[in-house]
């Protein structure tokens, strides 16, 4: 089971409507619990590629949603 906790935010509306505009954002830090095998396929797979974890899930976030895909900052960091 994966559970996604967002700090900092007590009422998720206001970080979900500010996350679909178009305005550049501050990272948000975040904590999620993955099963120990996908967690471990996708650290495997992110070094073959030579890209952090952060940039995996940022990719596979932006799969998900259907968005361009940002640039990455060497510390997978979008770009502004």
């Amino acid at each position: 089971m994966t559970a996604l906790h967002i700090y900092g935010h007590t009422d998720i509306l206001p970080a979900v409507t500010k996350a679909r505009s178009n305005e550049p954002r501050e990272p948000i830090k975040t904590s999620i619990e993955l099963p120990g095998d996908l967690w471990r396929e996708a650290k495997i797979r992110a070094m073959d590629d030579r890209v952090d974890l952060r940039t995996v899930m940022i990719r596979a976030l932006e799969a998900y949603l259907g968005v361009t895909p940002r640039a990455i900052t060497r510390r997978g960091r979008p770009e502004a």
